[in-house]
């Protein structure tokens, strides 16, 4: 009697441990111009776009959801993205926000975005 309760249980808690499929971790961001450090200090693939602050306000954007077109930043690693690559960058500009995520089962492709979060970085 008891084998079935505790496996009863033992699936409930492992099905509410994280309702949300948010995978935990952090993205660190530095700007040593003329490009930005991007280091994963997270336990799973990042994704990321870049763009300058004033530009966020009115683009139109979507996280890549597909990791065959994506390009993961796997977890440690560390990736230069250069302030040319910054989406409406122009000289001058002050400020960027990269948005990050990590991908999870679900979605048209198969993946879908578990959180999309965002770091502001002096320029």
């Amino acid at each position: 009697m008891k084998a079935p309760f505790v496996s009863a249980l033992l699936s409930l808690t492992l099905a509410c441990a994280n309702p949300t499929g948010l995978i935990g971790g952090h993205l660190a961001v530095q700007a040593a111009p003329p490009v930005l450090e991007l280091t994963n200090q997270s336990p799973a693939s990042i994704y990321s776009f870049t763009i300058e602050r004033d530009a966020a306000a009115y683009t139109d954007w979507a996280p890549c959801n597909d990791p065959a077109r994506c390009s993961p930043l796997r977890p440690g690693a560390s990736m230069a993205v250069p302030y040319t690559q910054i989406a409406g960058y122009a000289s001058g500009a002050s400020e960027a926000i990269v948005y990050w995520w990590h991908l999870i089962a679900g979605g048209e492709t198969g993946f879908r975005p578990d959180s999309i979060r965002a770091v502001v970085v002096a320029l």
